[in-house]
């Protein structure tokens, strides 16, 4: 599709920029959207639009054919954004995209390509650097899938003496706006993190593990299993939200991981990734529950962001809730304690 690499580097996601730039006859990518919507496959598009009700959303449309393939293009680009964002973070390089570019060449990035905050100028509406916008990077297909969790991360690091070199995150590949291109969109979404009962995780001598399945199978993802292990004097949670199979191309799982030291309390390790997985290795990772050393030796982590000082039980609740937003199950797990663990 012509239109793909501008819709890559937009702010907004197609759902919200489409219809605008159809509108506008004047518009730079005008001509090439109208191109890529006349060349949809007549097949597909009807096999879409079957699928998905669109005549339901185009009932005021005057237009129909053009409602519909407009329907079809936003589902079309939403995962092929998803699927070169997957691309472009798997790439080996020594510095990747965004970090090749002239403004970020003198930053300091890890092994993971994870990039301290201290080595940008964040605040509440994005990271900033002589004058460039960048982006945390959406964890799954949805453009606004990060913003809840780099809000609760902010949040986070600006307590206290302002630490932020707390945090380290993984910047969206294709971000780079200059401040006068930069106006992101704002969500609002209510997230709780009320604690667990960390009462009984202090004196847990067992693993403690559960699993959540989504019913819903347009949401793109499955299964979500967790687990609490005690090691010696502390407890390691990990989570990790599966796609489905017809998700898998452009939807990694969300995977969580942390430490809870029960001498003090605290969260001493705390970060969240992705992992990619084509269509076989998801065959396999679901053939065992993440507590199982087996379900880690397939597919690639990408790490978005990590911390490696205490956090609170609050600051952690806030965190998984966050990160995993629009995943009721855990949501629910994370509000009422472990009253409502699912063993396995």
């Amino acid at each position: 599709m012509n239109s793909l690499p501008y819709f890559c580097t937009s702010l907004l996601d197609p759902m919200f920029h489409i219809f605008d730039v159809l509108d506008d006859k004047k518009h730079p990518q005008h001509d090439l959207l109208k191109e890529d919507l006349a060349q949809i496959d007549a097949e597909e598009l009807e096999k879409f639009c079957d699928n998905h009700h669109i005549a339901f959303h185009i009932q005021s449309w005057e237009d129909k054919d053009l409602g519909r393939r407009a329907y079809y293009l936003i589902d079309y680009l939403q995962k092929q954004i998803a699927i070169e964002r997957i691309k472009a973070m798997l790439c080996t390089d020594e510095r990747p995209k965004p970090y090749d570019s002239p403004n970020l060449k003198s930053t300091l990035i890890d092994k993971n390509h994870l990039i301290s905050l201290n080595e940008l100028e964040p605040d509440g509406y994005g990271l900033f650097l002589n004058g460039y916008a960048y982006l945390l990077t959406p964890s799954i297909r949805g453009s606004n899938s990060s913003y809840w969790v780099f809000d609760a991360i902010m949040k986070i690091a600006s307590q206290g003496n302002n630490d932020l070199d707390r945090f380290k995150v993984r910047l969206d590949p294709f971000i780079e706006k200059p401040l006068a291109e930069y106006r992101p969109m704002g969500y609002k979404m209510t997230i709780y993190g009320l604690p667990l009962n960390w009462e009984r995780l202090q004196n847990l001598k067992e693993e403690d593990h559960g699993q959540f399945m989504d019913e819903n199978n347009d949401t793109g993802k499955g299964r979500t299993d967790y687990v609490w292990k005690p090691i010696g004097h502390e407890l390691h949670f990990t989570c990790e939200e599966l796609p489905t199979e017809n998700a898998c191309a452009y939807r990694g799982s969300r995977y969580f991981h942390a430490i809870f030291e029960k001498g003090s309390g605290k969260i001493i390790h705390c970060d969240g990734a992705i992992r990619i997985y084509d269509l076989n290795e998801l065959g396999d990772r679901k053939q065992y529950h993440v507590r199982r050393p087996e379900a880690r030796k397939v597919g690639k982590r990408i790490k978005i962001f990590q911390i490696d000082t205490p956090l609170s039980q609050k600051d952690f609740s806030k965190l998984v809730s966050s990160f995993f937003v629009w995943n009721d199950d855990l949501y629910q797990y994370i509000q009422s304690g472990c009253d409502q663990i699912s063993k396995l």
